[in-house]
């Protein structure tokens, strides 16, 4: 294809996506679609006849970044076609054309089955989004990025309605895949050399609450107990589906990691009521001591939320006193961000840009030295790593534990997406660093 204008099958195309893991996943499927239709992979944007954006909108901080982008994209590759799909598609359709003029393909999820006859006839402007809850994309070709891990959607949307959250207009109500759909396609990446899972949702340990007889916890098991897989891991949790029938197969199951991602959010009772999430500071911290009681030593990680409208220094110190009970081992901090249709939008009160700063920059001292000292608590210990890529130096490759830590290795001695066991010699702030004492399996191939 030499112009959007044009028309005809495109022969190149670029992907860039933001967000999170299972925007990622809808890359890979993207990606399979493409490749499917002829359609190679550009050694650089400026080179592709299709520059696809797979966009997130959790928070603005994503979407201000992927309208800068786009635009810019549009600006320089004027005889490129111009694609968006993911949350920003889903929410605002055919206004992205108008924001952004450079734009000539909007297409939602469920759209992705179409998207080689799409571009072929999108030789204007063309937007196709279709219904949420009829995607069926799980089952359309996917073009993996590792050999040895991968991701398994086992829900879509989500039902909690968060007063903050936006996942439920851009992604849907909550739907789970069927059972032996998941189960089978487990058994089709183990048979091709895949050693970890990482099973998928909005809200994953909600899943089969539609289905008759299905719940996380049967999954979790079944999916484990397939001849092949060495390591399961889930995410992302909610605090308030997080049963012990749960917890007992993640103690009780080999294959399971010790690895539990729980979002609280926040600390205050107020906020986390304010929040819609439908528990308190007592039930969080009970939850997580149950997890500690069945699994010692496992890994807890967290979402938390600063500035929520309403916000108060108690109410933040009462985060911060939670953050330190816990005593999580990685946490991922964000300052709360309005997004317009959700109830949080509406609410009076908003923090300060200056005080937003300060309690940001205090939470994340906290949890940085936090984070530090679990990693230092590793050092002299013999760790399994499963080699996920390069480092940014190319001299070491990073090697990420069943508890999701990393730890880096010298290149040299680690093949990529191998499954290693290795001495951990030192820690830094963000990740240890270690030596390959053998390499437990190399890596399987890279396509089913």
């Amino acid at each position: 294809m030499t112009g959007h204008a044009s028309g005809g099958r495109p022969t190149s195309y670029f992907i860039r996506t933001f967000g999170c893991q299972m925007n990622m996943h809808d890359t890979e499927h993207l990606e399979g679609v493409l490749e499917d239709s002829g359609c190679i992979l550009a050694v650089d944007i400026t080179q592709a006849d299709v520059v696809i954006f797979n966009t997130c909108m959790v928070r603005k901080s994503a979407e201000d970044k992927a309208w800068g982008q786009i635009r810019a994209t549009a600006s320089r590759n004027q005889s490129a076609v111009i694609a968006v799909c993911g949350c920003m598609a889903e929410r605002y359709g055919v206004e992205i054309m108008s924001r952004c003029p450079g734009v000539n393909l909007v297409f939602g999820l469920d759209s992705f089955d179409r998207l080689a006859d799409l571009l072929e006839r999108c030789d204007g402007r063309l937007c196709d989004l279709g219904s949420i809850d009829d995607a069926s994309i799980d089952r359309l070709p996917s073009k993996r990025s590792s050999p040895s891990a991968a991701w398994i959607p086992v829900s879509h949307g989500c039902d909690r309605f968060c007063s903050y959250c936006i996942v439920p207009l851009v992604r849907g109500r909550e739907r789970s895949r069927p059972f032996d759909e998941i189960t089978e396609e487990v058994r089709r990446l183990a048979d091709d050399g895949v050693l970890e899972v990482t099973l998928l949702g909005q809200n994953v340990n909600s899943y089969g609450r539609e289905l008759d007889g299905a719940s996380f916890a049967g999954l979790l098991e079944a999916v484990a107990n397939q001849p092949g897989i060495r390591r399961v891991k889930f995410e992302t949790s909610h605090p308030g589906d997080l049963s012990d029938s749960i917890l007992r197969v993640m103690s009780e199951t080999a294959e399971v990691c010790e690895y539990l991602h729980i979002p609280v959010q926040s600390g205050s009772n107020s906020i986390l009521e304010a929040m819609g999430r439908g528990y308190d500071r007592d039930y969080y911290l009970q939850r997580v001591e149950r997890a500690r009681e069945l699994m010692p030593g496992v890994v807890v990680s967290t979402d938390i939320m600063v500035g929520f409208p309403g916000e108060t220094d108690d109410d933040f110190e009462n985060t911060m006193d939670l953050v330190r009970a816990v005593g999580f081992d990685a946490a991922f901090m964000f300052i709360y961000s309005r997004r317009e249709g959700t109830a949080a939008a509406a609410m009076e009160n908003e923090v300060s840009q200056s005080v937003l700063k300060e309690r940001f920059e205090a939470l994340s001292r906290l949890q940085s030295r936090l984070t530090g000292s679990s990693l230092s608590n590793l050092v002299g210990s013999t760790v399994e790593l499963l080699v996920e890529c390069e480092a940014r130096s190319g001299e070491y490759v990073v090697g990420r534990t069943r508890g999701n830590q990393v730890v880096l290795l010298p290149a040299e001695d680690a093949p990529l997406h191998s499954l290693v066991e290795a001495s951990v010699t030192s820690a830094g702030g963000h990740a240890a660093r270690g030596r390959v004492d053998k390499v437990i399996r190399e890596p399987g191939r890279s396509t089913w």
